[in-house]
């Protein structure tokens, strides 16, 4: 009986042993998985934000393409505007001058 008993509680001893043991093998394969999904989703969101800079630096250049388009296009205006006083006043002077040689 006694026997029995002793028997009895080293199996159970063992059963525990084991259960402990399954327990941390459990406890670090989570561990590790979730330092795997952590790794991942750190690497999914550097991923996101470079992408989303990228995007953003594309939009700033276009915007600054268009304004230097406009910015272009207001220039040639004034110098077509200046080419035309000045040969408007180039005129305005021939005519002076003519008019004073008469």
């Amino acid at each position: 009986m006694v026997e029995e008993t002793i028997q009895v509680i080293r199996e159970t001893e063992s059963q525990a042993d084991q259960i402990m043991k399954n327990a941390q093998d459990q406890y670090h394969k989570i561990l590790e998985e979730a330092r795997k999904e952590s790794d991942q989703i750190k690497a999914e969101q550097l991923q996101n934000a470079r992408l989303k800079a990228e995007q953003d630096m594309e939009a700033a250049k276009a915007h600054g393409d268009e304004e230097m388009t406009a910015a272009d296009r207001a220039i040639e205006q004034g110098i077509l505007q200046l080419k035309e006083d000045a040969l408007k006043k180039e005129a305005e002077a021939v005519d002076l001058v003519i008019s004073r040689l008469v």
